[in-house]
Order: C-alpha cells, then structure tokens, then sequence
C-alpha cells in the first residue's frame, strides 16, 4: 500500500498518510496507529537533555501532553506498537503493561 507524507491542507481522503505527532495536532481520523512508543523513543527529549527537576517536570509533562493528542486523533480506532518495554508515558493503558 503506497503512502504519502501529508500537508495539513491536502490531508483528504483515500491511502494512508504518515506524519509526526506534531503534524497531527487538529486533525481527526478514523484509525490512527502510533508506532514505536517506547521507552527508548519517547519521551525522548528527556534523555538527550539535562533539565532541573523543575523543568523535567514540564518536559515530561509536554510530552505526556503530545503523545495524548496524537492518540486521540482516532476517531474510531487507535493502535499503538512498541519493541522493547512500553514508554513509561503508556502506564494505565489497557494491553500497556
């Protein structure tokens, strides 16, 4: 099945489109899969930055904030994959632990 990277503009109906989590912010779908949301991707700007505790905390809460409105981007369906050991930021979801 062919893709297509998506601007806001052209999202449209027919193939899937591919874009990040950012991208998506405002726009609905009937299914929508998340891949790879696990500990070693997300939150991922927690690992590659020294913060206070202070500023972690707005970090982490910023990412748990995008990784929300990527997911309730699905109108019907929402799948999320992930290798390894689930992101922390999925505790509490059903089939997560």
């Amino acid at each position: 099945m062919e893709v297509r990277p998506v601007e806001r503009e052209a999202v449209g109906r027919g193939r899937p489109v591919v874009m990040t989590m950012h991208r998506a912010k405002g726009l609905e779908f009937r299914k929508v899969l998340l891949f790879d949301v696990s500990v070693e991707a997300i939150p991922r700007s927690l690992r590659d930055q020294e913060y206070s505790e202070a500023d972690h905390d707005d970090a982490l809460l910023r990412e748990r904030s995008l990784l929300y409105a990527a997911a309730t981007r699905a109108r019907d369906q929402l799948v999320i994959s992930w290798s390894g050991q689930a992101s922390p930021l999925l505790e509490g979801v059903r089939g997560a632990a």
